[in-house]
């Protein structure tokens, strides 16, 4: 603005001094001063002009009232005309060369600018220009903040929420860094949504047969209970095991094991309904929980179709399936208690011969809590010696002497008392203690025959029972080895087996027998007669005596029972194996088995089972030709 004012200053200033030189005369004005005047009063910048003769007189000035001019030192020279002077100076002088003849003279000219009107209209402008400015800076800032948001703060803000939420992914961004980090965002939720659904995965399900797990069994428990007390309706779970599994894994490896829970995994996938939920509770150990039913018909539908399944299964595998049923609410309230008594009924199936199902009550559950007590009592005993041997004489028939005796194990609560060995021992082998018992009872036989060795009672021949749990444990060759290396220990040991501990897998338990035999250990085959055995596995075994079960001795006197007996007599001197005689009561039963060639006898005719002291104090009498002492 100050440029274009000092621009039209000069160019008017030039008109002037033009006209002025062409058309002043000298001492005559008359004919300029309406051009002068009509100079000012059509410049909003030129406020006056004066016009000095050669002699300093005032000839002209706009303002006819002021006649006297004042002399200005402080005029600058028209050339000088330029920004800076042009708001400070109100005065600008240039001079008008005139001629009288041959001799120049000059004439001043003073024009005064309007400051008031400059000052004025640098301000409006300057004010304009401020307005201007802070309308641009608005806007500038605007469109910055429209940019930065645009492009940055919402992408930003798009880019912490995507961090936080991984839900929704943002679209492409136009900043190249943003969009780096945007695309390795991406990269790391995909890989760390790939991670969370594995581990989510490894702790819902089970990895081997893709079922669910017990943690996630439990949370759908949990979530059916709710819906049916909400709903006020029923559910049923099934509690399968698998039977034989053991088996299959010691006698085949746990590989192939793991192929047989993937098959029975997929086996139940196909038996159950579309609305049913199945999971690995464990093990070889499945549940199947049946939302929704009618009535128990469909519980025993689906149990059914298992059933099926498994006899395919079990043509290849020989494994069947025993199964457990408990029903909400009448069969529990919480989880723990609907699994707990479906187990109780799974057990009660498998007490039955397996392969099926069962249904639980209440007497059922008291059983079980029976059964839990005496485990808790086996635990106990130990723990803190509660076992006892007692001794039961076997008598030699012909002579009356005591040439062996059998070690039965007897439980003796200080609290409790005596606990019957039918009681304890089927506990202990579901449990899973009787391969502990047992190596207590091996371990004390081995211990007294080693107390009697150099006494009067060291020819004594110890017979102990191993049960078929403890008899098929894969250790149970290596534990026999392991125990002592004296043959004396061993040539005094015999191990009694019942027939149901080798109905299966024959050849397998020929190699243990053989295995035992080589230590230097005699074998017994208890309760004959009672089992499945064959006169061609009879033969093969290598077996050192018979004995010939109560329920056979107590009728020996019965033609068709002695008949029996003498049989299973002559057989075992065929085969080159002593016989003992189970039961033996009156003289009448050990006449007619000394009759018949039987080598030995046990029985209440002699003594029924003794403590140590007791045992030692008949066998001094040299003989057990009277009844028990």
């Amino acid at each position: 603005m100050v440029v274009l004012l000092r621009e039209n200053l000069q160019a008017r200033v030039l008109v002037l001094k033009h006209f002025l030189e062409k058309n002043i005369q000298i001492d005559n004005i008359n004919n300029i001063v309406t051009f002068l005047d009509n100079t000012v009063v059509t410049s909003d910048i030129i406020k006056d002009i004066h016009i000095l003769d050669d002699k300093g007189k005032l000839i002209y000035a706009t303002d006819r009232a002021s006649r006297l001019h004042t002399n200005q030192t402080h005029c600058s020279n028209m050339a000088q005309i330029s920004v800076a002077n042009l708001q400070k100076n109100g005065c600008f002088l240039f001079f008008v060369r005139l001629y009288r003849g041959l001799d120049p003279y000059y004439y001043k000219v003073y024009v005064y600018t309007d400051l008031k009107y400059i000052n004025s209209l640098l301000t409006q402008q300057k004010y304009k220009y401020i307005l201007y400015f802070t309308l641009f800076t608005l806007l500038f800032f605007l469109f910055f903040w429209y940019v930065l948001n645009r492009y940055i703060a919402k992408p930003l803000k798009e880019l912490r929420q995507y961090a936080y939420y991984s839900t929704k992914e943002p679209d492409l961004f136009k900043i190249t860094e943003l969009e780096s980090i945007r695309y390795s965002l991406m990269i790391t939720f995909g890989r760390l949504k790939r991670e969370q659904e594995e581990l989510y995965k490894l702790s819902t399900q089970d990895s081997l047969c893709g079922l669910y797990n017990r943690l996630s069994l439990m949370e759908k428990l949990k979530w059916v209970i709710e819906k049916s007390q909400r709903d006020h309706s029923e559910f049923a779970i099934l509690f399968i095991d698998l039977d034989n599994f053991k088996h299959i894994n010691d006698t085949k490896g746990h590989d192939f094991g793991d192929v047989v829970l993937q098959k029975v995994a997929s086996l139940l996938f196909e038996a159950i309904r579309q609305n049913d939920f199945v999971a690995r509770f464990g093990g070889d150990e499945f549940v199947v929980i049946l939302p929704d039913f009618k009535d128990e018909t469909v519980i025993i539908d689906v149990a059914q179709r298992i059933q099926k399944k498994f006899a395919s299964l079990s043509e290849h595998t020989m494994v069947t399936a025993s199964m457990g049923i408990a029903i909400y609410p009448k069969d529990g309230r919480d989880a723990s208690t609907l699994l707990k008594n479906a187990d109780i009924a799974m057990y009660k199936a498998k007490e039955l011969g397996k392969s099926k199902y069962h249904f639980f009550t209440e007497s059922l559950n008291k059983i079980i809590e029976e059964h839990l007590h005496v485990q808790r009592l086996l635990r106990k005993a130990l723990k803190e010696g509660n076992f006892q041997l007692y001794y039961q004489p076997k008598v030699e028939i012909t002579s009356g002497k005591i040439v062996g005796c059998e070690a039965l194990l007897r439980l003796i609560d200080p609290k409790e008392g005596s606990i019957p060995t039918e009681t304890f021992i089927s506990v202990a082998e579901k449990s899973g203690l009787i391969i502990e018992i047992g190596r207590w009872v091996i371990e004390e036989a081995i211990r007294q025959i080693e107390a009697w060795k150099g006494t009067p009672f060291e020819d004594i021949q110890v017979s102990i029972n191993v049960s078929a749990v403890q008899f098929h444990d894969r250790q149970f060759i290596e534990y026999l080895t392991s125990l002592t290396a004296d043959r004396h220990h061993h040539a005094k040991l015999d191990i009694e087996l019942t027939e149901s501990s080798l109905i299966s897998d024959i050849e397998s338990i020929i190699t243990t027998l053989n295995q035992i035999k080589a230590l230097g250990i005699t074998l017994s085959l208890d309760d004959f007669g009672t089992g499945y055995s064959s006169l061609s596995n009879l033969k093969q075994i290598p077996f050192d005596t018979l004995k010939i079960d109560r329920s056979f001795v107590e009728d020996v006197t019965n033609t068709q029972n002695r008949s029996f007996v003498e049989m299973i007599i002559n057989i075992s001197k065929i085969l080159g194996m002593e016989t003992v005689a189970e039961g033996v009561e009156t003289e009448e039963q050990l006449t007619q088995l000394q009759e018949m060639g039987c080598d030995l006898y046990q029985g209440f005719l002699c003594a029924k089972p003794l403590p140590l002291q007791s045992f030692e104090a008949l066998f001094l009498t040299k003989s057990c030709s009277e009844k028990e002492l």
